[in-house]
């Protein structure tokens, strides 16, 4: 699926050429403080199939050993989650337009997830610990 999405002032504007319609949760403690809450992520994707325009408008900040992200300087929306390892770009499903098509169909660091709320749907969850070690056997 083809996207078009935009920070909330549109200085940074983004175009996914293909990416998966589905849309995982993150629940850890790092992606509740940068998105406010818990971030609805598309698949991830590459570089080379997304342009970003207004790149200057973009602060990026290293959270980790393995990962930046990004804000717009103006508005201060989150524009994404980059994972340095595999050079793949995480965008919030909320950045973009014609969203519709997409699934809700896992949550990670379930054992983060604050009380307060459930998602409807039925997803797949794993903890902390499940989502590390399917990584760790996945990229083997």
């Amino acid at each position: 699926m083809k996207l078009n999405g935009s920070c909330l002032c549109n200085s940074v504007t983004i175009t996914i050429e293909e990416v998966e319609p589905a849309i995982t949760v993150c629940h850890c403690h790092m992606c509740q403080k940068f998105f406010g809450g818990p971030f609805l992520s598309l698949a991830g994707v590459l570089p080379k199939d997304v342009e970003i325009n207004g790149e200057e408008q973009i602060q990026r900040y290293l959270s980790s050993e393995w990962a930046e992200r990004g804000f717009c300087k103006q508005c201060g929306s989150s524009l994404f989650y980059h994972s340095l390892a595999d050079d793949e770009y995480y965008f919030p499903a909320g950045l973009f337009d014609e969203i519709d098509q997409a699934k809700l169909t896992t949550e990670i660091f379930y054992d983060q997830k604050p009380a307060f709320f459930h998602f409807k749907e039925p997803t797949e969850k794993l903890t902390e610990e499940a989502f590390l070690q399917k990584i760790f056997i996945d990229s083997d």
